[in-house]
């Protein structure tokens, strides 16, 4: 039997395409702010006269606030209105893209980056949860299937929009440009996007679970991003991955006597539902951590423009905008774990063949690992919305999207944080090693470099005095090591999605009767 959620959606069918579109338009501007914005990095330190260290933050804010607040959104959104929850953050999202975009100093800057973390939070599990609810029968796969494609289209293109934006308008218009998406796509989910919640939800807030929560993931998300700076066993990044584990502890048990908890622990009795949510976390570990490491790669070893750089990318997000939502539809009649298992394994034969790349590959062996990369990604992406969704009661949406949601973040600040951590070990232990075999170079220069790059300096120091003949063979030497340090970084990468090809066939998840139509829609 349709909970009242899917009559009410049943009723305005017509429009759920109309629906699906506000949604995608939605989602792809706020994974497009995830990677848009390294691109503009250079830039944006530049006119607003920032450190490295004040910059990180217009990256790290963004991640620590919305990984934050994620679940807690999603059961909002249950409670009071997932329409309401995802016009107020939308809303929000865009006034704070405009306050981005007027920036006149750094502090300003991270500020609007919050803001626009909050914003964005509260839409990202309300776009899932609609979706659930307004979909049913053979074309929720479908729809899964392009609100997958243009999340990770949008994660993928960050940095050749942005090269295009920062090159051609300056840095300003990465935020700028939400402005008509994000003004057109509230004023129409205004009109067509039907309200829905959770109506055995109450209206009761589980305080001590948003506390523990927020503590527990803000704590592990700060831990990530500012792990490489501390030292990673420091007594700092342990002692911050103590309070998470502890919190986490006191959340689990918060939740267990809770009369109405932030999150269903009996959700996770379903094998598919937990699977699905490590399948998720791995997944987004690969797609942001792959591209960071591939925008590296380019930019820092190869030397290419922003635009050249997004250009040899480009591969990647359209094999998985075609693919996503061809996958997507089989979801509703197959089991997916085989196809999500080989998926993940094609992403990881790409990675193999990526930690290959050096100083002079031809563009067709940057293309085609990258292309194989978005095929195997697009065959996860879409049925795993569909096999978590699908697990969960359609009452409890917002809850499970915002779960789902939470590990996908969490994923994606692994990738940049942990490939970073062994990109930046591995380069310092390449200097070291390399040192020893160039006596000529003087023992200053080599003190400096391996300085800048012990404490987060991928580029190494500036010799801007020194001879020319020195400043080329430092460039040099840094280029041909990053390259090395980039290789073991991208086998890390394809060991962890191997371990994503074994989760997916721990998913048990099957299509239902309620997913599966008796006539064609």
């Amino acid at each position: 039997m349709f909970s009242e959620d899917v009559a009410l959606a049943q009723s305005r069918s017509h429009n759920k395409w109309l629906i699906l579109a506000v949604l995608s338009a939605a989602l792809f501007m706020i994974n497009l702010d995830v990677t848009i914005v390294n691109i503009a990095l250079p830039d944006i330190m530049d006119k607003l006269s920032a450190s490295l260290a004040d910059a990180e933050w217009i990256l790290n804010a963004y991640v620590l606030v919305f990984a934050v607040l994620l679940i807690t959104m999603g059961r909002l959104g249950d409670m009071f209105g997932r329409k309401k929850l995802f016009t107020l953050g939308l809303g929000l999202f865009t006034g704070a893209s405009l306050l981005c975009g007027l920036a006149p100093g750094i502090e300003w800057l991270v500020t609007a980056r919050v803001l626009q973390a909050a914003g964005g939070a509260a839409m990202m599990p309300a776009t899932l949860s609609i979706l659930n609810v307004t979909f049913h029968g053979g074309q929720r796969g479908l729809a899964m299937g392009i609100w997958g494609a243009s999340a990770g289209a949008a994660a993928a293109l960050g940095p050749l929009i942005g090269g295009l934006l920062v090159g051609s308008l300056g840095w300003q218009w990465i935020f700028l440009v939400n402005l008509p998406i994000g003004l057109a796509a509230l004023v129409a989910a205004r009109k067509i996007i039907p309200e829905s919640r959770d109506p055995g939800s109450g209206k009761s807030i589980d305080y001590p679970g948003i506390v523990t929560a927020s503590i527990g993931l803000g704590t592990l998300t700060y831990a990530l991003v500012e792990g490489q700076s501390f030292g990673w066993t420091s007594p700092v990044t342990l002692t911050l991955v103590g309070i998470s584990l502890l919190a986490g502890a006191v959340f689990i048990t918060v939740e267990a006597r809770s009369a109405a908890p932030l999150i269903e622990l009996s959700l996770f009795r379903n094998l598919s539902f937990t699977a699905g949510n490590i399948l998720g976390l791995l997944l987004m570990f690969c797609l942001v951590g792959g591209i960071f490491l591939s925008v590296m790669y380019l930019q820092m070893v190869r030397q290419f423009t922003p635009m050249h750089a997004g250009l040899l990318v480009l591969p990647l997000p359209l094999a998985l905008m075609i693919v996503s939502p061809l996958a997507g539809r089989l979801a509703d009649h197959i089991p997916m774990r085989w196809a999500m298992s080989a998926g993940m394994l094609i992403v990881a034969g790409a990675f193999y063949f990526l930690k290959q790349l050096g100083m002079n590959t031809g563009w067709v062996e940057i293309a085609l690992p990258m292309a194989g990369a978005g095929v195997g990604l697009g065959l996860v992406m879409a049925p795993l919305g569909t096999v978590v969704m699908g697990s969960a009661p359609v009452a409890s949406s917002g809850a499970a999207s915002g779960v789902l949601t939470t590990m996908r973040q969490v994923g994606a600040t692994l990738g940049i944080s942990a490939l970073g951590a062994v990109l930046q070990f591995q380069l310092v232990a390449n200097l070291k090693y390399f040192f020893g075999y160039i006596p000529f170079m003087p023992q200053s220069a080599k003190d400096a470099m391996l300085e800048a790059v012990s404490k987060g300096g991928m580029t190494g120091p500036s010799f801007s005095d020194a001879p020319s003949f020195l400043q080329d063979l430092i460039g040099q030497i840094m280029r041909e090591q990053f390259n090395g340090a980039i290789s073991t970084a991208m086998t890390v990468a394809m060991f962890v999605a191997v371990a994503g090809a074994v989760s997916a066939l721990l998913i048990k998840y099957r299509p239902s009767r309620r997913d599966i139509p008796a006539t064609r829609e």
